[in-house]
């Protein structure tokens, strides 16, 4: 192989190489905006997630109420009219 031929396989090497680092590059881009994107739905999901927690323990809190307001009822009307 001559000097010339050896160099034109390096430049021709190193070319393939720069491209390839090129679509690396690129794809490292990709790759990070899908993950920005991907936390940025992940937070979005949690935030809702403790939303809707909270609102449930209020819920169930009111539902607490309401059904021990029933049950003092019930027992009320249970015991109207009985003799102790």
């Amino acid at each position: 192989m001559t000097p010339e031929e050896r160099f034109e396989r390096i430049e021709a090497n190193l070319q393939k190489t720069s491209e390839l680092q090129t679509v690396l590059v690129e794809a490292q881009i990709r790759l990070t905006e899908s993950l920005s994107s991907l936390t940025a739905s992940v937070n979005a999901h949690v935030d809702e997630a403790r939303a809707y927690a909270t609102e449930s323990r209020a819920r169930m809190a009111q539902m607490e109420a309401n059904l021990d307001a029933l049950i003092r009822a019930i027992t009320a009307e249970h015991k109207n009219g009985k003799k102790k």
